[in-house]
């Protein structure tokens, strides 16, 4: 039996891909062998960052974004709600590669900011002069299949098929620069335009946290028990690279604070350790820096990948080498005393 909108989502509360229909127009293309990295925005890019509300250009001209489900998660909340399923997404964007996970009631928030983004931009007269003669106006013509809302995933097939949709209506929204540069896309996609910078590394973990101030190691400046009386929860734009984290002001993107890892590099999950609930610490020589996120999961979700970056990709800068420098000699490089 073919599977149908109806059947696969008796629920009735699903995603209108019509509702986000607009005007076709250039396509992300790649000219014959010619490669990605090209296009890929260079180091000074760090020098010019935008507040992340302005649409900057987060993605690389002309290179595609694709999005592939590969998996889900059924966990059970400590709410109401019950068990709820994870999406695991893999997204591809040249020789980047990262996965984010999402419930499904993120697609449903991603679609109503969309939709109110489009009736802003066809109202204002400004707006709709600047989409009518924008280059970056682009859509498909076909229609996205809708979505569900959460509910009994019942067959393995059934779930499959659930996937799919999710999977081709991402894919669909992504070859729209009118709404993939929209920074409620880039938030839910998890980047900025710190990620695609080969010079920086691969692309890591990104998103919105709120960070504890305080937990810097000054020497010859410490006071007992200041950091734990005096200090306040700041939201921020978190980015994780291989041998180092950083976190950006929302409304100006301005890097308030780098963390370089080294051989004090630690990281630790939970109220005993944070002093908060779904917290997570990142310890290193010169700092202890405290996040908290919005459950026990997503914090060990985020500790995991902090770690699995930190010990993989950058695991030469965890230990000491020649002079006792946290940094691994590299030999060939210019230099000068």
């Amino acid at each position: 039996m073919t599977a149908t909108q109806e059947n696969l989502f008796p629920y009735g509360d699903y995603l209108d891909s019509s509702q986000l229909h607009m005007e076709p127009d250039e396509v992300d293309t790649l000219k014959e062998g010619e490669d990605p990295a090209d296009r890929m925005h260079p180091f000074l890019a760090v020098y010019d960052l935008q507040p992340l509300k302005v649409h900057p250009l987060v993605f690389a001209p002309g290179v595609p974004v694709t999005a592939q489900v590969v998996g889900t998660e059924r966990y059970t909340s400590g709410s109401k709600v019950g068990t709820c399923t994870l999406y695991s997404v893999r997204l591809t964007h040249g020789d980047f590669t990262w996965t984010t996970k999402k419930k499904f009631r993120h697609f449903q928030e991603l679609h109503r900011d969309l939709q109110r983004h489009k009736v802003l931009m066809s109202l204002l007269p400004l707006a709709r002069f600047a989409v009518a003669y924008s280059p970056a106006r682009e859509a498909a013509n076909e229609d996205i299949p809708s979505l569900p809302r959460g509910g009994s995933e019942g067959s393995t097939r059934h779930t499959a098929s659930k996937q799919k949709y999710l999977e081709n209506y991402l894919n669909r929204l992504l070859t729209m620069s009118f709404y993939r540069n929209y920074h409620a896309m880039t938030e839910f996609l998890e980047v900025s335009q710190l990620s695609f910078i080969p010079d920086l590394g691969s692309k890591g973990l990104e998103g919105v946290i709120r960070k504890r101030s305080g937990g810097h190691r000054v020497p010859g400046f410490t006071c007992c028990g200041r950091d734990q009386v005096c200090y306040r929860w700041s939201k921020r734009w978190l980015v994780v690279k291989d041998s180092f984290l950083l976190y950006m002001r929302l409304e100006t993107g301005t890097i308030s604070f780098v963390q370089l890892f080294d051989p004090g590099f630690e990281v630790q999950v939970g109220k005993r350790s944070t002093e908060a609930r779904y917290g997570v610490r990142i310890d290193t020589s010169h700092r202890s820096l405290i996040l908290k996120c919005g459950s026990y999961r997503q914090a060990r979700w985020w500790g995991q990948e902090i770690t699995e970056l930190a010990q993989g990709p950058g695991r030469d800068f965890l230990q000491l080498h020649r002079h006792d420098s946290y940094a691994p000699a590299r030999p060939g490089t210019l230099a000068r005393w």
